[in-house]
């Protein structure tokens, strides 16, 4: 049975924000990794199992107070079977059956949801465990793995959901989002990115993925990964590919001859450190009314220490002017970060800005500032924001 419709169900929702490991199968509402102590003391984990009807895109219980339980007898830490247990066998599909049945009526009533009665037995039962394993846990928080077919994750979003954010984050919905370069910065802003629901993300990077490269972006690059020396866009797709359906790889530099591959994106991330470039990328995403941020910093050593400043440049559907005065001169003679200092929080830091700009030009995050130009000075530790006519 296909779980996607399901995950609306409010019980089963509050149950997958948990962390629990849910799964509907056969009619029957399976909850996995319940830990449990066996009569021989060990510490095990079974399932708990109870028959479900599907109403819509509701789960109602087909049982009264009691549940099953797969494993053997769940004992208490002692190693004594907990009195609620009775041997009864249900057979729930083909290769799943569970030979004991758990009866423990709270009142008169029942319980009155299906989230109670799931968690008020798993209590009874991991709590047991919990006494003599303290990491145990009966949520791991692997939870549903089918999601809705209009999500662009591979896998539950319960972080937006715990939070009561659902209606703030559908403002991603919709966007096509690209990222020019993969090499520092670029990664950090697809690592936010690739947590929001937008709707594809593209990477842009004809550059291979090297030692230096590992230093100074999010995750940590496999040795054998190094050794094979993958395109940078190729790396990150694959990487966040895991996470996000959407994320796609064009392995090569932009220039006049293969800007189109552009069309269709809704925002633009310029993240390379290609000076020369940048002004022909600007010229067609200023054509095509498509806005965009561009980032960079300036790195120096000055006495054995590290000095310069991060930039943020915002360019918008009528106010462009600030994005194209402020792309920096080529100067590889003045800028040790271009002999691959490894700058990693300043490449993270300069990605998080970008990412909050972004963010409060969408309308995720409040803004009244609405600035088309921001620096971090590294040296004062101060973040200034400025609009020139």
């Amino acid at each position: 049975m296909s779980s996607a419709p399901l995950v609306r169900d409010p019980d089963l929702s509050r149950l997958l924000d948990d962390g629990y490991e849910v799964v509907v199968q056969a009619g029957h509402l399976i909850v996995r990794h319940i830990p449990y102590v066996t009569e021989a003391g060990t510490v095990q984990h079974g399932f708990l199992a109870y028959p479900v009807i599907i109403s819509g895109d509701r789960v109602v219980s087909d049982t009264d107070h009691r549940i099953w339980f797969g494993g053997s007898a769940p004992c208490d830490e002692h190693g004594r079977r907990l009195p609620m247990v009775n041997p009864e066998v249900r057979v729930i599909a083909d290769g799943i059956q569970a030979d004991f049945m758990l009866s423990s009526k709270p009142g008169p009533s029942g319980y009155p949801d299906q989230y109670t009665k799931v968690t008020a037995y798993t209590r009874m039962i991991a709590d047991q465990a919990q006494a003599l394993d303290e990491a145990v846990t009966a949520t791991p928080g692997a939870a549903w793995q089918e999601v809705d077919d209009d999500s662009p994750f591979v896998y539950r979003d319960t972080a937006t959901s715990r939070a009561g954010l659902a209606a703030v984050h559908r403002r991603f919905r919709g966007h096509r989002i690209a990222i020019i370069g993969l090499g520092g910065t670029g990664g950090y802003i697809l690592d936010q990115v690739a947590k929001s629901e937008v709707e594809s993300i593209l990477l842009i990077d004809g550059d291979l993925f090297d030692n230096h490269n590992a230093f100074r972006a999010p995750g940590a690059a496999s040795l054998e990964t190094l050794r094979e020396r993958p395109n940078k866009a190729a790396y990150f797709a694959s990487v966040y590919s895991r996470m996000h359906r959407g994320v796609a790889a064009y392995e090569h530099y932009l220039d006049e001859d293969n800007l189109e591959v552009l069309s269709g994106v809704t925002f633009v991330f310029l993240a390379s450190d290609d000076a020369l470039s940048k002004a022909t990328i600007m010229d067609w995403l200023e054509a095509h009314d498509v806005p965009f941020i561009d980032v960079g910093m300036g790195v120096e050593e000055i006495d054995g220490r590290l000095t310069g400043l991060l930039r943020v440049s915002t360019s918008l559907p009528g106010r462009r002017g600030q994005a194209r005065r402020r792309i920096p001169p080529p100067a590889p003679e003045h800028d040790d970060y271009g002999r691959n200092i490894q700058t990693s929080d300043l490449n993270a830091l300069n990605a998080l800005l970008a990412v909050g700009r972004w963010k409060r030009h969408l309308g995720i995050y409040s803004d009244v500032t609405d600035e088309s130009f921001t620096t971090y000075s590294l040296i004062t530790n101060e973040i200034a924001n400025e609009d020139l006519p």
